[in-house]
């Protein structure tokens, strides 16, 4: 038999046993879209149970699976790494593709949203599994580095040495307390998640083109809108001012009937005033109160020039 030949059928060999690893992180892939994708189309994510789920699935995928891959495409071979070296360059190279991948699609039309950021893992994922794969396949019998799937934990654990101990401890709890701090971000709701909405659209229903120059008393108009967050039904009142920070004059040029809303009620209206007095940077103030409060609840300002 030609040397030729030898290698190739060694290396045919040696290729069954390393795609394991892989074979289970597109496994875990899928599993992760599919909740997202039945999340999104039902009212799980409401479900405890499942939002711990779908949130510690996905930190793996974030913060350990894009490393993993980038270190066995950079140290394919058996004896490059130990395995707590290989743990922690899997979480720091992590780390450190947050960023990049960040920028990446913050360039991109599509944005920092949820299905451009699952497109945007998912293609890192497929490349550097592809590089790892391709680095593999070329080391003769025995020198990849290809973990075993089915270890035994309490004999794997009773090898280590232990400075190994210690540092897989350590990465375990760095790891614990970076998931706790992401559940405590994503699942207990903060203050502000429960604070009513008070916007102002200018023409076209877009948060733009708004007026900046008026002649004094010309009819202006803005679209404004209540939408409510609060944890019950809640009553509104809209009051509109004309300041002049110069004169240090402050005129009620309209006011909005109460406005009763329920929880996650939205309510808009063309909002419409005149300009009493006449000069520069002149400023417009929406003053949102709630519940009949004496402070005003939410504040928005325009500013425009105004000519006699």
């Amino acid at each position: 038999m030609e040397p030729s030949q030898e290698m190739a059928i060694r290396t045919t060999k040696s290729n069954k046993p390393l795609w394991r690893d892989f074979v289970w992180i597109l496994s875990g892939a899928l599993v992760l879209v599919g909740l997202i994708w039945v999340g999104e189309l039902s009212t799980l994510e409401s479900l405890l149970p499942y939002a711990l789920l779908r949130l510690g699935l996905g930190l793996v995928y974030v913060l350990y699976i894009p490393g993993y891959l980038i270190q066995a495409a950079l140290f394919p071979r058996r004896d490059d790494l130990d395995g707590v070296e290989r743990a922690g360059l899997s979480l720091g190279l992590s780390v450190a593709w947050v960023p990049v991948l960040a920028l990446i699609l913050d360039s991109l039309p599509w944005g920092i949203r949820l299905w451009p950021i699952l497109a945007g893992q998912g293609a890192t994922i497929l490349l550097f599994m592809a590089i790892a794969a391709w680095r593999r396949s070329r080391l003769p019998e025995g020198e990849a580095c290809a973990p075993k799937l089915h270890p035994r934990p309490r004999a794997w654990w009773g090898e280590q040495s232990i400075i190994e101990k210690r540092l897989y401890l350590l990465s375990a709890t760095a790891l614990l307390l970076t998931g706790l701090a992401a559940a405590w971000i994503f699942l207990v709701p903060s203050e502000a998640d429960f604070m009513t909405e008070f916007y102002m659209l200018g023409k076209g229903g877009l948060a733009e083109d708004f007026p900046r120059t008026a002649q004094v008393g010309e009819e202006l108009q803005v679209t404004l809108g209540v939408r409510n967050l609060e944890r019950g039904p809640a009553s509104y009142q809209i009051e509109v001012y004309a300041v002049d920070p110069w004169q240090g004059q402050r005129v009620l040029v309209a006011e909005q009937e109460q406005l009763e809303l329920g929880v996650e009620e939205v309510y808009e209206w063309p909002q419409t005033w005149v300009m009493p007095v006449q000069g520069d940077d002149q400023q417009v103030e929406f003053l949102l109160f709630i519940d009949g409060q004496v402070e005003p609840y939410r504040r928005l300002v325009l500013r425009l020039d105004v000519e006699g």
